[in-house]
């Protein structure tokens, strides 16, 4: 007889062990991959690098330094590139290079005292090319203040960042002497030497007030002369050269929607114009799917091999691996079925690619495709004891007809061992973005949710990633189509599941849903609490204060604050605290500079002049992204301030985690390999 499982509870967090970043060898006959472990004891995170032989899956070696993630193989597969925060203390800033000569202990390279954007082999496998901030002009060292002459003021998760520049660097790994290859007033966002080394393809922003905008340049790695190859209205990533050197794969978009375009894949010989291959599909082909576990992510770009060009294509929340031919730009899918592949490499050849998947109950494992030669294997168990030991709820996909024609998608996942007779309360998640979307990934938060008692539902309302290019366009209508959606999505959630309580709803949300979720209670009643994590409240101020809002907020909210100020006000809920209802739980992180603090500020301060139920919860350290990538004590901190709140506003009882007594017990796993 099968073992009675337990429910998932809030300590199985420490015990979920964080899978990606998986890197082919060129030969395609090992892998590399990065498995973070959360350290409550410590309040830190255990990065270990893992080094397996294909096609045996056999371990051959285990990394692990503080920090050690990133992992790059040499072109002659003779030799692992590491970044590492080895040997550094616990508030000194940085990270090095190391390298692992697949045998002995790791070698320190180089050190860059703020990191590095970019670090990966120069064809001769004895170089590295890395692209590491640099400072623009004479930096105060003591840090005492910081001298601002241009935007943004600061960045989230980087703090004041204003003061550098982002620049090539040439780094000998066997000496560790360095090289600045670029200079100038401008940011290199990604960099990728050609097959012969004689050239690097770049990619460069070079307007502060439309950093988004980049050109396509070729660098000379002699001499560091650049040659601008494309201009004009494009935002690309990521570019990679052909195998044979006469062409380029770029990932990103043209701005037909604006910022709401979709990712595509494009074509640049280096004497034409760009071509997309991808446009057509009219998908994007970024895995930009909602999960608080599928990380680190590792590579999402396009690979181009000696088979074809690979990459990712969004579905509907479901993504999978697709090759084109660049020569007929026909497409093939590699994988299939309902889950999220959130990063990819593959062999020189194509022949072997290895990639970190999840699905709705399951957290992340590397898997391992021979295009061709029968079906993927998978190469990593760490969360196996996961499934093992925790009953763990499936959610159930659902389609909901606007008012205005359109379907809606969205899941729900019933709450854990219901009974016959009850009802339950229903707690109604909402995506961040807002192009990104809910699909067929692992979450943790909403898998807990469910041990606990409730129904959790969730949507892809218009404005979401894997759908078509209109339906993810909402620009200038935030705050009427996508709260029409989601709100008939959940109107028809409730008539057709009968045990759900409509009378006990609670609504939450973070970044773009923290806004939806400030938006609702200030346009109905019907929810008995809600939970707003670092949203917006005021567009207006979000204009200045936000790291990216002086221009993302024109092209979503449409004008600026002075030219289009009716546009900001309409669409701003602290405009109508007078009608909230709603008690309300407001969290917000302190070094969030995406959706500054001020937002949470203001809307407790308004809602309590206006005599409203409102907590303000600020966690005093944690970026935008504080619920995936804060330290480990204080994401179990936020996970109980939530399930607490919720337990007192809806007033629902948790069932037991345990299995009954007379059950037989489940087998010990440690959550290994």
């Amino acid at each position: 007889m099968a073992p009675v499982k337990r429910l998932l509870d809030l300590e199985d967090f420490s015990r979920l062990i964080h899978v990606g970043d998986p890197q082919v060898s060129p030969d395609g006959g090992r892998v590399a991959l990065v498995a973070v472990r959360p350290d409550l004891e410590k309040n830190t995170y255990r990065n270990e690098i893992w080094v397996y032989e294909l096609p045996s899956g056999k371990t051959l070696a285990v990394l692990q330094g503080e920090g050690d993630s990133r992992p790059q193989w040499s072109p002659d597969g003779g030799k692992l590139l590491f970044t590492s925060r080895r040997g550094l203390a616990g508030e000194e800033k940085g990270e090095a290079l190391y390298v692992y000569h697949l045998g002995g202990e790791p070698r320190r390279v180089y050190h860059s005292r703020l990191g590095f954007t970019q670090a990966r082999w120069m064809p001769d496998s004895s170089t590295v090319l890395a692209v590491a901030p640099t400072p623009a002009r004479r930096v105060d060292e003591d840090g005492d203040y910081v001298d601002i002459h241009g935007l943004p003021v600061w960045f989230d998760g980087a703090g004041f960042a204003e003061e550098y520049r982002s620049h090539i660097l040439l780094v000998d790994y066997e000496s560790g002497l360095h090289m600045r290859l670029t200079s100038g007033d401008y940011n290199v966002v990604y960099a990728s030497p050609s097959p012969d080394g004689k050239r690097i393809a770049a990619l460069v922003s070079r307007d502060q007030l439309r950093p988004h905008v980049t050109e396509v340049v070729l660098v000379d790695p002699e001499t560091g002369e650049t040659e601008t190859l494309l201009n004009g209205s494009y935002s690309f990533s990521a570019v990679e050269w052909s195998p044979r050197g006469d062409a380029l794969v770029l990932h990103g978009h043209a701005l037909p929607r604006g910022l709401a375009s979709h990712d595509h894949v494009w074509l640049l010989s280096l004497s034409g114009e760009p071509r997309c291959l991808t446009c057509s599909l009219d998908r994007s082909t970024a895995p930009y799917v909602s999960s608080d576990t599928a990380w680190p992510r590792g590579n999402t770009h396009p690979v181009w091999t000696g088979s074809g060009i690979l990459f990712l294509l969004n579905e509907g929340g479901r993504v999978n691996i697709h090759r084109a031919d660049p020569g007929t730009s026909s497409i093939e899918r590699l994988t299939g079925g309902e889950q999220v592949v959130y990063s990819f490499t593959a062999s020189r050849d194509g022949g072997t690619v290895a990639y970190a998947r999840t699905s709705y109950t399951e957290p992340g494992e590397v898997w391992v495709l021979e295009p061709g030669r029968g079906r993927p294997r998978r190469l990593t168990r760490f969360n196996d004891w996961l499934l093992g030991e925790v009953e763990l709820q499936k959610p159930a996909n659902m389609k909901a007809r606007a008012s205005d024609g359109e379907t809606v998608e969205g899941w729900y996942i019933p709450p854990a061992r219901r009974e016959p007779g009850k009802r339950y309360p229903v707690v109604l998640f909402i995506h961040g973005g807002p192009k990104a979307c809910y699909g067929a990934a692992f979450n943790f938060m909403h898998q807990l949710v469910a041990a606990k008692g409730y129904y959790v539902v969730y949507c892809n309302p218009r404005g979401s990633d894997g759908y078509s290019e209109e339906y993810a366009d909402i620009r200038c209508r935030y705050g009427t189509r996508d709260y029409q959606d989601i709100m008939e999505f959940l109107d028809a959630f409730l008539e057709s599941v009968e045990d759900a309580d409509p009378e006990r709803i609670a609504v939450t949300g973070i970044s773009y849903g923290g806004y939806m979720t400030n938006w609702i209670i200030t346009q109905t009643s019907r929810f008995r609490a809600a939970v707003s994590e670092n949203g917006i409240s005021d567009w207006r101020a979000d204009f200045s204060t936000s790291d990216i809002g002086y221009w993302f907020d024109p092209d979503q909210i449409c004008g600026t604050p002075w030219d289009s100020p009716e546009n900001y006000e309409r669409a701003s809920p602290i405009n109508y605290v007078d009608r909230v209802e709603t008690p309300v739980l407001i969290i917000h992180s302190m070094e969030d500079y995406r959706c500054f603090i001020d937002q949470a500020v203001a809307f407790h301060v308004a809602l309590r002049l206006h005599g409203k139920e409102s907590r303000l919860v600020v966690f005093t350290k944690g970026s935008h992204g504080h619920s995936i990538r804060a330290k480990p004590r204080h994401r179990m901190k936020r996970y109980r301030v939530i399930l607490d709140y919720l337990a007192e506003k809806l007033k629902q009882e948790a069932p037991a985690t345990r299995a009954p007594r007379d059950a037989a017990p489940g087998p010990e796993r440690t959550g290994a390999e």
